[in-house]
């Protein structure tokens, strides 16, 4: 699915839905390849979501415009030592089941 960010307010993200709301004149039929994207919204380019080993995490942050193309970001970060010892003690939790 397509998703756009609202050019004035840097809204984001947007779907083709949200944007029929504004511009009712864009019909259903009017879809993917054939959206009319208006002049007041871009398109945000997918990016892959990048690989994190175990003691890292990911976010998205708010997409960027780079030459003219507005792309999806990503920031990986490593965890603390509290956020791992909060996952190992889930996965404990998980791996031990009363019956």
């Amino acid at each position: 699915m397509s998703s756009y960010i609202k050019l004035s307010t840097l809204e984001y993200p947007r779907h083709e839905g949200d944007i029929r709301s504004e511009y009712p004149e864009i019909t259903v039929d009017q879809t993917g390849a054939t959206f009319p994207c208006p002049d007041t919204y871009a398109l945000v380019e997918e990016t892959p979501i990048p690989e994190v080993t175990d003691t890292q995490t990911f976010a998205e942050l708010a997409p960027v415009c780079i030459d003219g193309v507005w792309r999806r970001v990503w920031s990986v970060t490593e965890l603390t030592s509290e956020e791992l010892a909060y996952r190992a003690e889930l996965k404990d939790k998980l791996l031990v089941r009363e019956y």
